[in-house]
């Protein structure tokens, strides 16, 4: 009798083709199904397997593993992560250990950890700008706010450059980082017009990368505007990342401005 009962719930289990802990009536378009509850009084979660990054390491998962799951348990390694076999490599979801990183920002208010300089000395004439502003001195800048680096008239009589200023922003130590870390800034170009233009280059452990071509004003004295948020995933095992901008800007009529420099951990 036994032995049929077990051959009956085998079989059911075989054809339902879904199986449901804490509930009978598991998702349709998932193979397992565990609920938080079989009572809705008392409540649990899903623990997965716990394990030491040495106790990880002697897994071997092959290429058709992918989508292994484990969290790695090891304090005195400084890992505390949900992992992921990727079908070659171990690959964070998300870690919960303290890695020591707070986020490095330059937006010209509260925050000015990181340093920057400019081949161009900052100026400011009746008829031009360039350097630490707000939106009362730019106001055709709409979406920066309290105080930003503003451009205006760059090429200002014996003020300010006919050709490129650069802005360099010093390298930042992102090697405790697992998952890399990620590099923005926030832009506003007004009426850029021909010969205006912007480009930016990320720096990874001292290496340009190919520059990038931010804004570039009409032609035929046609005046372009833009705004946004620029933003660049920088690798995992990366040393250290820098950013360094140039924009070349003339005349009174048209203006830039950058804000909220910001390199965070992923």
């Amino acid at each position: 009798m036994k032995k049929i009962t077990f051959l009956l719930v085998f079989f059911a289990l075989t054809a339902s083709a879904q199986v449901g802990i804490g509930t009978t009536e598991p998702s349709g378009a998932a193979m397992l199904e565990v609920s938080s509850s079989s009572n809705d009084v008392d409540y649990k979660g899903f623990m997965p397997p716990r394990v030491s990054l040495e106790q990880r390491n002697l897994i071997k998962p092959k290429t058709r593993d992918i989508g292994l799951v484990v969290f790695v348990n090891d304090p005195s390694n400084a890992m505390q992560c949900l992992q992921v076999w990727n079908g070659s490599a171990w690959q964070d979801i998300y870690c919960i250990n303290d890695i020591g990183f707070s986020n490095i920002v330059q937006n010209f208010d509260s925050g000015e950890t990181w340093s920057y300089s400019s081949d161009i000395d900052f100026f400011e004439t009746n008829t031009g700008f360039y350097g630490i502003t707000d939106e009362e001195n730019l106001d055709d800048i709409t979406t920066l706010t309290n105080k930003f680096l503003g451009i205006n008239d760059l090429n200002n009589g014996d003020n300010g450059t006919g050709d490129y200023a650069t802005i360099t922003f010093d390298p930042v130590d992102i090697s405790s980082l697992p998952n890399g870390a990620t590099v923005s800034f926030n832009y506003d170009f007004f009426e850029f017009d021909g010969g205006d233009a912007s480009y930016y280059t990320i720096v990874i452990d001292g290496a340009d990368q190919e520059e990038v071509l931010l804004f570039e004003g009409g032609a035929d004295g046609e005046g372009l505007s833009a705004s946004g948020v620029v933003s660049e995933t920088i690798p995992a095992g990366t040393l250290t990342v820098a950013l360094r901008i140039r924009i070349k800007q003339n005349g009174a009529d048209d203006s830039a401005g950058f804000d909220n420099f910001t390199v965070s951990a992923n």
